[in-house]
């Protein structure tokens, strides 16, 4: 049986732009939300500057969380063998990412991502509110906001059947979608 193969991609310059609107929008709002629930909030340099070496160690540790848990997701979930697995890092663009050469089930590729998001995005976040944590919570708006790519690609894979299979390429910003006759005839 054949397969179509149809190519979703994104835009990497258009992303890289909405991702840091986004990080200035979601940082205003978070701090102002933070300030309402708990408005005590003094400045120093010394406090400023620990601070923002806390957010820098906060940022790298979320997305190395993140990163590991689709590395482990794709393990557990979409059954892939450890050695089609491998993290790859592009410090010339910012970006650090897992994947697979193997291709999975689009709802398993979906869950994996959203799993991921929600443990190393949104629960950080609570947590930040929680606590008052300003770096905490600015490590949060920059990675909520830096999986706007990740969002925009399951958006577009929606409209695909669970079942068919897809082959992430995030160097590229682009995911592979492998249809079969059946499949792309009900598309």
């Amino acid at each position: 049986m054949s397969k179509q193969v149809q190519v979703i991609s994104i835009n990497e310059q258009k992303v890289i732009k909405q991702t840091i609107m986004l990080t200035i929008i979601l940082s205003v709002l978070f701090v102002a939300i933070n300030y309402m629930i708990q408005p005590q909030f003094s400045f120093s340099i010394l406090r400023f500057l620990l601070g923002a070496a806390i957010y820098l160690i906060i940022s790298l540790v979320l997305v190395v969380l993140n990163e590991i848990l689709n590395l482990i997701g794709y393990r557990l979930r979409a059954k892939v063998a450890p050695e089609s697995l491998s993290l790859s890092i592009y410090p010339e663009k910012g970006l650090i990412f897992s994947k697979t050469t193997e291709k999975i089930k689009n709802v398993h590729y979906q869950s994996i991502f959203l799993t991921s998001f929600s443990f190393s995005g949104v629960i950080p976040l609570a947590i930040g509110f929680a606590t008052g944590s300003y770096p905490l919570l600015l490590a949060s708006a920059s990675f909520i906001a830096g999986g706007l790519a990740n969002f925009i690609g399951i958006f577009k894979l929606r409209k695909y059947p669970d079942d068919c299979l897809v082959q992430d390429l995030p160097e590229q910003f682009s995911v592979h979608v492998y249809l079969d006759e059946k499949q792309a005839s009900h598309k």
